[in-house]
């Protein structure tokens, strides 16, 4: 008897099946969808959106298989080129983007790696490779959902130097693969194909159980590493396509749109970012571990700041000020905040000049040129890895984090470590782990940045953190989840 391989979408399905019935209340499950998802407890909510994951994922990466099928298969007459085009769509994006009524931008995403991970046939009909054959072996990656159980637990776990506490590596998801063939076929026309290959296997480790964002910033460099002009002329490129229009709209409002090379864009995201921390430290964040030296940190609650009114609206707000300010105007509401610009460099780049240099809050990196342009009329703080550095770690003679210390957990967090949050470092204040009055180093590794928000996660949902060679891990209390899993926080450093 001739056996066939499992199809992938039925084993995610008969999995989510599973979880579903284990997820049901044992004395009083409920007979319809609402009322059975009101008895399950908080953990199981989380277990049944995981697993629905798990079939999403399964659906996106076999409809990027059966598009990228389509997107090959010749038109049956043989006069409009492809099935696609002959059945009156554009391109394969559209395809999906008409016939499952979902965005251009959803169709195109899918069809993109459909086309990455699919084999073309040659002139005589034989089976070539697929252009991204890692990438399309990393989104069958069978995910790490199907026994939690293994994943190790930082918190009672011994583990070996050099060891990666955590969960095994989930499957790339298909955004995640679209943003990677994306930057790779960018350099594409300078790289031979075993480059652009070894650069996928690179991009794919380091994204793994990566927020989307993380692996945006990956992709892109991988994609610098592999420019083999340097950075130089696609800076001039990006600075000659700087552009800024005003335009009246017609509800009464100005719409002010503004395309910005990355040098450009760190003065301007850095500007306003500190204007709008500047509004949300009124009243001023309060560090838990003063709060009347209490061994467990309670005390004063910390103020979260006029949360109500949203960052966008800030931004707006910012903007204002600065223009305001710039103007000379007496009504400004603020002073000018001080700003500044974290530079990340590595110290060869630095004595060579050659290579790439990033900006904080910014994805797309710089040349070491336009790090000369800035360095000349800014205030940066140069970030150098691997070259001296001053001491940073203060022990018990100081309670309060120095700038330096700051800026290095800046450097190693990225902002707030909380695994997915986009607050940069200007929203976050430093953390003790174990408390200074009881003892608690004022350290690396007994600190780390949080938004005001996640801090009172921390504290009122009692969640854990530990920092592993420099990584932090987040660690759930039972009521999340059963086998306390730790989740990845902080910055994803692309190995050299």
């Amino acid at each position: 008897m001739t056996s066939t391989a499992p199809n992938p979408l039925a084993a995610a399905a008969a999995g989510f099946d599973a979880v579903w019935h284990g997820a049901l209340d044992a004395i009083r499950a409920g007979t319809g969808t609402a009322e059975q998802l009101e008895n399950m407890n908080g953990e199981a909510l989380f277990r049944v959106l995981d697993e629905l994951g798990a079939v999403q994922h399964a659906v996106e990466v076999l409809a990027a298989r059966v598009t990228g099928a389509i997107a090959l298969r010749p038109s049956p007459t043989g006069r409009d080129g492809s099935l696609v085009r002959a059945a009156g769509y554009a391109n394969p994006g559209v395809m999906v983007s008409e016939r499952w009524r979902v965005s251009r931008a959803r169709g195109s995403v899918i069809a993109e790696v459909g086309a990455a991970i699919t084999q073309p046939r040659g002139l005589l009909g034989e089976l070539e490779e697929c252009p991204f054959p890692d990438i399309a072996a990393a989104l069958d990656a069978p995910s790490c959902l199907a026994d939690p159980s293994a994943a190790v637990d930082v918190a009672t776990a011994d583990t070996p130097s050099g060891q990666t506490p955590g969960t095994p590596p989930a499957p790339l998801s298909v955004d995640g693969a679209s943003v990677i063939v994306r930057e790779l076929r960018n350099a594409g026309r300078i790289c031979a194909t075993a480059e652009l290959q070894a650069a996928s296997v690179i991009a794919i480790e380091h994204a793994a159980n990566a927020p989307l964002q993380d692996v945006v910033r990956i992709a892109k460099l991988v994609r610098t590493r592999l420019d083999q002009d340097g950075r130089e002329p696609r800076d001039e490129l990006l600075r000659r396509a700087e552009r800024a229009t005003l335009r009246e709209l017609p509800s009464g409002m100005t719409l002010l749109r503004a395309e910005l090379a990355p040098e450009s864009a760190a003065f301007v995201r850095a500007g306003l970012d500190a204007l709008i921390s500047a509004g949300l430290r009124r009243p001023s964040f309060v560090d838990t571990d003063t709060a009347g030296d209490q061994p467990d940190g309670s005390g004063t609650p910390m103020p979260e700041g006029p949360s109500v009114i949203p960052t966008d609206r800030r931004r707006a707000i910012a903007l204002t000020e600065i223009f305001r300010q710039a103007a000379g105007c007496s009504g400004a509401a603020t002073e000018l905040a001080p700003v500044s610009v974290v530079i990340r460099v590595d110290h060869d780049t630095l004595e060579t000049g050659v290579g790439s240099a990033s900006i904080d809050g910014i994805e797309e990196p710089i040349g070491a040129g336009a790090l000369r342009r800035l360095a000349a009329d800014a205030k940066l703080i140069p970030m150098v890895l691997g070259g001296p550095s001053q001491v940073l770690d203060l022990g018990m003679g100081a309670r309060l984090f120095s700038r330096a210390q700051k800026v290095a957990l800046a450097e190693r967090d990225g902002g707030c470590a909380w695994t997915g949050c986009t607050h940069p470092p200007s929203f976050t204040e430093a953390h003790h782990l174990d408390w200074w009055s009881t003892g608690g180093p004022t350290n690396l590794d007994n600190g780390i940045l949080l938004c005001p928000f996640h801090h009172h996660r921390i504290h009122d949902d009692h969640w854990n953190i530990q920092v592993r060679d420099g990584i932090p891990w987040f660690i759930p209390p039972g009521t999340i989840d059963r086998h306390r899993t730790p989740i990845r926080g902080g910055r994803i450093r692309l190995a050299a």
